[in-house]
């Protein structure tokens, strides 16, 4: 084959002819290190790398700390004067330097940084960074991240004119400036809290935000529940919570009436008489105004459960402990949910001393809750229901007991319901064919059988064709 045969079968170099604004944000997608070396593709391709809005270095691509140093400072001098957009440094060294980190913010912030995120050393190991006062009084920062612990002194006014999104994760050594973040940006909109607390190590935080949408509060702990956290939230236009920590933290509620969803997931098991279950009730009640709740919970006990008038949507995250009286109680206590979701979960999961078992706080609190049900269907036959659902075959501690009267989502308002994970358990049996008879409304139940072999999903599909169903319009659909 002649050259010119082969100049005609080689193949266009389509990405090169590609405007230089697409290139850069391309190039915003890999870590700079990465943008840099595509310098050498061609002499289109040599000068690029300069201009990518996005720098993120991350010290971990490095063998050698003291070349990453130099990288950083190479790419800073060399680069054009563009903007920077975000600017992402991640170092989890011992050994960091603060006047060159300092020196870097700095130069992204008269760049007119729009996101920062910042790693700075090791979380236990390294001393601590303090941040420029220029951060603090940064204009077009928008998005912010402070993934390790940082000295924060900040100015007594002025600070964060533009911020919107927070993000600050604590460890052991929590720093006391670092709690007053929260109180000096007046337009933040969304906030997250995270890291890992050790043995004995508290919390406390006043998060007393006007403009506060968005709310997450993460947290693992290393050892068990001494020292609980607390937590004040002030939050008027609060709309979205998410919660998830390893061991329940204090809760007290100002002023946040207008939550919509909430999300919590509380690993711990927990009964009455304990700390926690004091905790559990505190955070439940204070967003009883929601319209969607997803809840993943051990066993514990909760009592007597807040009226959930305006929940319509409801996730109910199922562990193997899980006692199945919590979802009979969610029932009665939201009178106009549409959608239910219960997702089982298999995984292992240490139980607690029987003596817990013993004395269950769901005991019927009928004078409270006697007026929020409506009855239907003959008594003989929801005594028969409740005898079926109150034997267990497998011999589960945790079983399925259904309401004495039917709720009233059920009859009125209750059409969509899914069910993932399902093993054919003698729980959730009962629980599928209960919502199956008695939702009146009932539009559509899925049951997502993935575990189960063909011999068992076709046994459960013919146990399902002889329920009887509350509406006749209902579908069951397995999956």
């Amino acid at each position: 084959m002649n050259s010119k045969s082969k100049r005609q079968l080689r193949v266009p170099d389509r990405i090169s002819g590609l405007p230089d604004a697409l290139l850069w944000h391309i190039l915003s997608f890999v870590e700079t290190q990465d943008a840099v070396r595509t310098c050498v593709l061609s002499t289109r391709w040599k000068n690029i790398w300069a201009s990518v809005p996005t720098l993120d270095f991350d010290q971990t691509s490095f063998h050698d700390p003291d070349k990453f140093w130099a990288f950083v400072d190479s790419v800073l001098l060399f680069r054009h004067s563009s903007n920077i957009k975000k600017f992402r440094l991640y170092m989890k060294g011992k050994d960091v330097d603060h006047s060159r980190i300092n020196a870097w913010i700095n130069t992204a912030i008269r760049r007119n940084v729009v996101e920062l995120d910042l790693l700075a050393g090791h979380p236990f190991l390294s001393k601590l960074v303090e941040l420029p006062k220029s951060l603090f009084m940064c204009k077009t920062l928008v998005i912010l991240r402070l993934r390790s612990q940082f000295i924060t002194n900040i100015p007594a006014s002025g600070c964060f004119p533009s911020l919107k999104f927070l993000h600050v994760t604590f460890y052991s050594n929590v720093i006391e400036s670092m709690r007053e973040l929260f109180s000096n940006c007046p337009i933040l909109e969304d906030l997250t809290v995270d890291g890992l607390l050790l043995y004995g190590v508290s919390l406390n935080l006043n998060i007393s935000v006007p403009s506060l949408k968005t709310l997450r509060i993460w947290f693992d702990k290393d050892g068990d529940d001494n020292g609980a956290s607390s937590y004040f939230i002030n939050c008027p236009k609060l709309e979205n919570l998410d919660v998830t920590e390893e061991f329940s933290s204090t809760y007290c509620w100002g002023k946040a009436k207008s939550l919509v969803k909430a999300s919590i997931c509380l690993p711990q098991h927990c009964s009455n008489g304990q700390p926690s279950f004091y905790r559990v009730k505190s955070l439940l009640a204070g967003i009883s105004s929601v319209t969607d709740l997803c809840l993943s919970a051990h066993c514990f006990e909760v009592g007597s459960l807040p009226a959930y008038e305006n929940l319509r949507r409801l996730k109910l995250v199922i562990q193997d402990c899980f006692c199945w009286e919590l979802l009979t109680k969610l029932l009665k206590r939201s009178p106009i949910l549409e959608s239910l979701v219960l997702e089982c979960e298999v995984d292992g999961c240490p139980q607690e001393d029987s003596d817990n078992d013993e004395g269950s706080l769901y005991e019927e609190d009928s004078e409270s809750e006697e007026g929020s049900e409506h009855e239907e269907g003959s008594e003989n036959e929801r005594r028969s229901d409740h005898e079926e659902g109150s034997v267990n075959e497998q011999g589960s501690e945790h079983q399925w007991n259904p309401p004495d009267c039917v709720p009233k989502c059920c009859l009125l308002h209750l059409k969509i319901v899914s069910i993932r994970g399902f093993m054919g358990e003698r729980d959730e049996l009962e629980v599928a064919k209960y919502l199956l008879k008695y939702g009146k409304v009932l539009n559509k139940m899925t049951i997502s059988m993935d575990h189960l072999d063909v011999n068992e999903k076709e046994k459960i599909y013919k146990e399902f064709l002889m329920v009887p169903r509350g509406s006749r319009t209902s579908i069951v659909e397995f999956m």
